[in-house]
């Protein structure tokens, strides 16, 4: 609900607070007067593009400000969706500069225009008889038919299940599409894996390769030195160990002498046992390596092909070639796994699919039911707004495929005149028919909670007095539930009217000011008495006005 705009610096408006009740609320005034520009600054804070010749001369700064009554049930998807703090009171402003440029603010929250519209398109409908486009629009008349009968709800729950299975449906697309990409690689992916697996490679196989190689290749040498520290320390005729035991029998004559003699004894027994340990490794070391050509043939080859591989694989290091193995094992798992998934989500689908069908199938045989009754409605509606031929048809035809709204392929067709076969809406109607339809079409949406602020503007521009009561009497019971704000040059509305503001103009200095005022009692009589005369009150006009008011 619209509770409060504020206006500033906007065209020939300096400041202008507008603050409507919750029932019907009636803005008048004379042509040019301003009404219009209430209109465009209203606008401005519901998404529309702001237009440098809306500046005024008096600041480089134009603001509007809007706040609304929200509740959270109906509104507080959107603010989480677009991460703005949600304010039972919301305020929108919209600053717009010398130049044109604008910044827009949700509670505080700077914001883009598509959020802004979004969310304006939820708050308020405009209609006017320029303005009717929206009657054409899929959207609208889906949600006309639906909420008349009652199964928006229904239509909700359907189209969050559609959009599942859109989603799935682009799910197993890229699925498939992954598929086709690996089953084209799996006979390279095969080739390859089955050299890994020919070679059976081993963990850090490459450097105990590169080791043993080494060794083979220095195992003449190896082998004569190991032989030579042996036998220098054991076997010669002069071998380290002999003249080390020399050593010791002497020592140990004099060992009981002092400390220092029974220490270098006992280091010198520790040095022959050291000794002989290493002549006994020396000679296991030469027995253990000799000269194999055919060993060496084996490790090169089995280098070699390792190291083919890590060019093939672009990789320099080992580990990385054992990662590129598993990859591919990894890949071709994933073909596998991919075509269960493929055939799991394949029955979702399918399953998915033929219960929306079946819900679409259920929707339109309701709307089918619905719109006889609509139809009926809306053309005694329109027969009190003087078209008494005025036919309105809702074609609807069940199509294979589905969408947003079930399997219902919807047409409005309408005509105001006798003898004339129901058109397109686009195609037929008036401005002012239009417009009237829309006033039907509101009246008898009036018990959807989903709409919030209407305001109609000079729709009943060129009615007669009759069709003008009933205009008011049908702006009167929209706004028991709704609030609405009505532009109108008929007091016959006005009068019905919980609320009256004139738009005025006055001159200050050199400039003229447009300005907003709440009539008082006394006010509105007179406004509605210059009305019904011409702007030349009388006091049969003003005794008409009271009855007007008390009526």
């Amino acid at each position: 609900m619209l509770l409060k705009l504020s206006v500033n610096n906007f065209a020939i408006i300096k400041q202008v607070v507008f603050q409507p009740s919750k029932g019907l609320n009636i803005i008048t005034g004379e042509t040019g007067a301003g009404k219009s520009i209430i209109l465009d600054a209203l606008n401005l804070i519901l998404g529309s593009r702001a237009d440098i010749k809306t500046q005024s001369e008096w600041s480089e700064k134009t603001v509007v400000e809007g706040e609304f009554a929200l509740n959270h049930d109906q509104f507080g998807a959107f603010f989480t969706d677009n991460d703005i703090d949600f304010e039972e009171t919301t305020i929108i402003r919209r600053e717009i500069n010398s130049n044109g440029k604008s910044r827009t603010f949700i509670n505080d929250t700077p914001v883009n225009l598509n959020q802004l519209k979004s969310l304006g398109e939820k708050l308020i409908s405009i209609h006017s008889q320029h303005e009717n486009t929206h009657l054409n629009d899929r959207v609208f008349q889906f949600n006309l038919i639906d909420n008349f009968a009652g199964i928006a709800p229904k239509v909700n729950s359907f189209r969050k299940q559609f959009r599942n299975l859109k989603e799935k449906e682009t799910k197993l697309t890229n699925l498939k599409a992954e598929q086709d990409k690996l089953l084209k690689e799996k006979d390279y992916l095969e080739f390859l894996i089955n050299e890994f697996e020919a070679l059976a490679l081993q963990e850090n196989e490459e450097s105990l390769i590169e080791a043993e190689l080494n060794i083979l290749s220095n195992a003449e040498q190896i082998t004569q030195i190991a032989d030579w520290i042996s036998t220098a320390i054991a076997d010669s005729e002069n071998a380290i160990a002999d003249v080390l035991t020399q050593i010791r029998n002497k020592i140990r004559t004099i060992e009981n002498v002092n400390d220092k003699s029974r220490e270098l004894s006992a280091r010198i027994s520790s040095a022959i046992i050291e000794l002989k340990d290493i002549a006994n490794d020396a000679t296991e070391l030469k027995d253990s390596v000799q000269a194999d050509d055919n060993r060496m043939e084996q490790l090169n080859e089995r280098l070699n092909a390792i190291q083919h591989l890590k060019r093939k694989h672009n990789v320099s290091d080992y580990a990385e070639l054992l990662k590129v193995s598993e990859q591919i094992a990894d890949q071709l798992i994933n073909i596998g796994n991919i075509d269960r998934d493929i055939e799991h989500l394949e029955k979702e689908v399918e399953v998915l699919l033929n219960l929306l069908k079946t819900e679409a199938k259920t929707l339109h045989q309701d709307r089918q039911k619905s719109v006889v009754k609509l139809k009926s409605e809306l053309e005694t509606r329109l027969k009190s707004l003087e078209m008494p031929n005025a036919k309105i048809e809702f074609d609807l035809s069940e199509k294979e495929q589905l969408d947003d709204f079930g399997c219902t392929e919807l047409l409005i067709r309408f005509n105001a005149n006798l003898g004339m076969t129901p058109q397109a809406l686009n195609k037929v109607a008036s401005g002012g028919e239009l417009s009237r339809l829309a006033l039907c079409i509101r009246s008898v949406e009036a018990s959807n909670k989903q709409l919030n602020t209407l305001i109609f503007d000079e729709i009943d521009t060129g009615v007669s007095g009759r069709v003008a009561d009933t205009i008011g009497q049908m702006f009167k019971s929209i706004s028991s539930q709704h609030q609405v704000i009505a532009i109108t040059h008929l007091p016959q509305v006005a009068g019905y009217g919980d609320e009256h503001f004139m738009v005025c103009k006055k001159e200050e200095g050199n400039s003229t000011v447009s300005y907003l005022k709440h009539l008082n009692d006394s006010e509105r009589i007179d406004e509605l008495a210059n009305m019904l005369s011409g702007n030349q009150a009388t006091e049969i006009a003003r005794e008409n006005a009271k009855e007007l008011l008390k009526a």
